[in-house]
């Protein structure tokens, strides 16, 4: 067995709908310019919805913060009709595998993808209206929220 094998990773705090809008402070809300929290949850997953516009607003802005109870959970939100298929990039994110994407269209988004170990994922998504960000400020900002997210995710 490897040393990375044997070394055990700590387990995420269980998170579900009514405290999944925690996983950022109010302080981290403010931060990435968050208007509301909303939640939101099916089987398998807890969401919470970061808004930066109104609802009424025709070009919204936001972040999404997903955590998946299982792998299986995670591939059950791919339904395939994305118009512009993507790859996604390995990386290490708080030390702990990560994936990201980003996708273009009318709204462009850079997700990341998270092993939070013990088969759960989390999924964070900056979202914005083509050409808001640049490739490279989605990505620092999805980054970067992610990041935000972990600690809180492994806070005691």
């Amino acid at each position: 067995m490897s040393k990375a094998a044997a070394v055990s990773s700590p387990a995420a705090r269980k998170v579900d709908e009514a405290s999944v809008c925690e996983l950022l402070s109010e302080s981290q809300q403010e931060d990435i310019g968050a208007l509301e929290a909303t939640p939101d949850s099916d089987d398998g997953y807890v969401s919470c919805w970061y808004s930066m516009t109104l609802d009424d607003d025709p070009d919204p802005s936001g972040y999404e913060v997903t955590v998946f109870d299982s792998a299986k959970a995670l591939r059950g939100t791919v339904d395939g009709t994305d118009a512009m298929p993507t790859k996604a990039l390995p990386l290490q994110l708080g030390g702990r595998s990560a994936a990201e994407q980003i996708t273009f269209g009318d709204q462009w988004s850079g997700a990341i993808t998270v092993d939070l170990g013990h088969d759960r994922y989390l999924y964070v998504e900056k979202y914005a209206k083509e050409h808001s960000v640049s490739e490279s400020e989605l990505s620092q900002q999805a980054r970067g929220t992610a990041k935000k997210v972990l600690g809180n995710v492994f806070a005691r």
